[in-house]
């Protein structure tokens, strides 16, 4: 009975290390897999242009103007370029009713 129980004792022990060095494995191997896509990363970079003027650790950013707000301030208004809407409605070749709209945008007097 005692041998069962020191056995039992020793596998579970030996089990422990086991996992233990497992996840050591696995740590280093997600460690250098993490180092070679970095590196893969930066010459992708180097041979497409993208990381010039940039250090290894400086990321690019890039903004995009969504919407923009003008203030203007008395005769200023009249010398802003107008646009001219046409709208045109049609009836195409299956009954469908088709509207064609055509900005143009009208000269400064």
């Amino acid at each position: 009975m005692w041998t069962f129980v020191t056995q039992l004792l020793v596998t579970l022990v030996l089990l422990s290390f086991f996992l233990v060095s497992c996840q050591n494995v696995m740590h280093i191997v997600r460690g250098s897999l993490c180092f070679v896509l970095k590196h893969i990363h930066q010459e992708l970079d180097k041979e497409l242009g993208e990381s010039e003027g940039l250090s290894d650790d400086e990321e690019t950013i890039s903004t995009r103007v969504v919407r923009r707000r003008v203030v203007l301030k008395g005769n200023e208004l009249q010398n802003i370029p107008g646009e001219q809407v046409t709208e045109e409605q049609f009836t195409d070749e299956q009954g469908n009713i088709v509207t064609k709209k055509d900005h143009t945008s009208t000269p400064n007097p």
